[in-house]
């Protein structure tokens, strides 16, 4: 297992739609290319801020790679008999301090049934248990679906338009 002290999981959506939790592998790669494919142009660009067609070789690489402490990632999964990833949520530390900046992607078909607040919760707890206590992340302003979700959980503490982006920063509830 990749990740000590993180057991995959299955997690039961709004929808009752059933999907596993698990630390991400280098293995991953074609299956990240294949959610990146799956989400639409508007999902693509909130995500990486550039109107991908395909998430190249190389940024799916650096994103399927991680060290489970300073740079971890969580995956959501359709079952194991034609597994797909439909989520991800992750986080890569500053250097040399307790803050991460943190992204989440959910493609569009499993949008709007709680799989991002969730992973972004387990990935929360994670954090912590690596000593991490303040997540930041850019939003665009148009992105009022991930601005709502951040709402909903009460974790936008600092939030700051500047280039046209929203910065975004919170501190993990003691609880995660």
């Amino acid at each position: 297992m990749p990740s000590p002290g993180f057991e995959p999981r299955v997690l039961e959506l709004s929808d009752a739609t059933k999907v596993h939790i698990r630390p991400i592998v280098p293995e991953d790669e074609p299956l990240l290319i294949d959610a990146v494919a799956a989400m639409s142009e508007r999902s693509v660009y909130f995500r990486f801020f550039s109107p991908l067609k395909r998430l190249p070789d190389a940024l799916a690489h650096r994103l399927a790679v991680v060290d489970y402490n300073d740079r971890f990632a969580l995956v959501a999964t359709t079952h194991k008999s034609s597994e797909r990833i439909v989520g991800v949520a992750r986080y890569d530390r500053v250097v040399g301090t307790d803050v991460a900046e943190t992204a989440v992607a959910v493609v569009d078909e499993f949008q709007r049934r709680g799989l991002g607040s969730a992973l972004l919760t387990i990935l929360a707890k994670v954090a912590r248990d690596h000593g991490i206590k303040t997540f930041t992340l850019i939003v665009l302003p148009e992105n009022q679906q991930m601005l709502g979700m951040l709402r909903k959980m009460g974790w936008i503490h600092h939030a700051k338009l500047t280039g046209g982006v929203y910065e975004i920063s919170f501190d993990l509830p003691d609880t995660a």
